[in-house]
């Protein structure tokens, strides 16, 4: 491998880091990511910054923890001005490639049939540091700007070109509120035309055209496995009558609906396996695959209906860990189970690249960890604190409907809602032991202090 390696970075929206077949998860089916970890680094306590799609993607891109950085909801877009690690991997002179739904710029809704957000020097993709590519809508939001009035926006104008486009609005009408979940039956879309199928294409599209004198870093940005649980007739058919893991200390629906659910939830994540196969495939073709570090990880999980909780933005396992995985030389299955997150990521795509770090928060994965003692993860009003045995987290509480804690602001006061845990004797968080070891609880809460500054 030389000096200055492609990079190639799988980046799927809401993948639970649990939901991987190299885990033995039930159901679950992955092997081409299971492939990728027999040849890798695997990293099983990889955690989001941030479990919501925008501010989990602006620590990645800014290399600062959620307090750290500006982006702090999804109504906020990435700062142009703010540093970015995209800009300083273009600097170092590699050719910067994204596709799929960035989120960055997700605010403004203004990606233009291209996905570049403006024409010329007035692109704000390219101001990002993006040499090019295709920043497209995420699933509820290429209806929601459609609704808005709106100008294009490419995976839109994609299924217009095919006479798609309205067949997919109706079906997604009845994919809102609680049958983004509950509706399990399959999109009309045909399989070319799928979302992920149409992303992983640009992909390679993309890389085709990219020029050959120089190395290149590709994020490819898949929709999925995000809800509604909409998959094409041929991904049901694949899933139908198999067992899935069953949700964790739920009280809502029946076993066959969660049975379903969990189907639908699989039978994503398995398509998007098969496109991390073709695309890999597709670079051993072109003699491109030796000189390619692969990445493969996620923005944030998913509840998935564990402790009667749904999506993601809680402070529970389900939302906040991810997968994350490094296939490169040197490394052959081997697994590290402290905690790491994206912000790491960020850190080790700056040393691989040679890039300009200004001193981000991270660590690069492929260095020395030994003095990570702590992890933060934090959303709008609650902060977790992890050192891997125990999790403390600070102003939640789960009581509190998503809709109304969009309203909370952060409140530092040890007097607040607080949960704690032993990871190693409930590792599915469901005894909290913050009442019973106050002692405990007021030491984590004072670690969460100090990483805050």
């Amino acid at each position: 491998m030389s000096d200055k390696p492609n990079i190639l970075f799988f980046f799927p929206d809401q993948h639970r880091g649990d939901w991987l077949g190299a885990l033995n998860t039930l159901g679950v089916s992955t092997p081409h990511i299971d492939a990728l970890i027999g040849n890798g680094l695997h990293f099983t306590h990889a955690l989001t910054p941030s479990p919501l799609c925008s501010p989990a993607r602006a620590c990645l891109a800014s290399g600062r923890r959620y307090d750290h950085q500006t982006v702090k909801d999804n109504r906020d877009d990435f700062k142009i001005s703010d540093w970015n690690i995209y800009r300083a991997m273009r600097d170092a002179d590699y050719t910067v490639i994204g596709c799929g739904k960035f989120d960055l710029l997700k605010g403004s809704m203004d990606w233009g049939e291209d996905g570049m957000h403006g024409a010329g020097d007035a692109s704000r993709t390219r101001q990002l540091g993006f040499t090019t590519g295709c920043d497209s809508a995420g699933k509820h939001d290429c209806i929601v700007a459609h609704k808005r009035g709106h100008g294009p926006e490419p995976y839109r104008s994609y299924l217009q070109s095919l006479g798609l486009w309205e067949e997919h609005v109706e079906d997604f009408e009845g994919r809102v509120g609680s049958a983004m979940y509950t509706n399990v039956a399959p999109t009309p879309l045909p399989d070319h035309a799928y979302c992920d199928n149409w992303i992983g294409k640009n992909a390679v599209r993309l890389l085709s055209e990219a020029p050959q004198d120089k190395p290149w870093f590709l994020q490819i940005n898949f929709n999925g496995p995000h809800e509604p649980l909409d998959i094409t007739e041929r991904m049901l058919e694949r899933w139908r009558g198999r067992d899935m893991q069953s949700p964790l200390e739920n009280t809502q629906f029946g076993p066959a609906l969660h049975q379903s659910m969990r189907r639908n939830y699989a039978a994503m994540i398995e398509n998007i396996d098969r496109m991390v196969g073709e695309i890999l495939a597709w670079l051993e073709s072109t003699g491109q695959r030796d000189n390619t570090v692969v990445f493969y990880s996620s923005d944030h999980g998913e509840n998935l209906g564990d402790h009667n909780q749904w999506g993601k933005t809680t402070p529970h396992k389900a939302s906040v860990r991810i997968p994350l995985v490094i296939n490169t030389p040197g490394y052959n299955g081997q697994s590290f189970d402290k905690p790491v997150d994206l912000v790491d990521v960020a850190a080790t795509f700056l040393e691989l690249t040679g890039a300009a770090n200004p001193g981000v928060d991270g660590l690069s994965l492929l260095g020395d960890l030994s003095g990570r003692e702590v992890l933060t993860t934090g959303l709008m009003e609650w902060r977790t604190v992890t050192d891997g045995c125990f999790k403390y987290v600070h102003n939640y509480d789960p009581n509190v409907k998503e809709i109304d804690r969009v309203q909370l602001g952060w409140n530092p006061s040890f007097g607040q809602p607080k949960m704690l845990f032993d990871l190693e004797a409930d590792p599915f968080e469901c005894n909290n032991l913050a009442d019973a070891r106050l002692t405990l609880s007021r030491q984590y809460h004072g670690m969460l202090m100090d990483q805050l500054l």
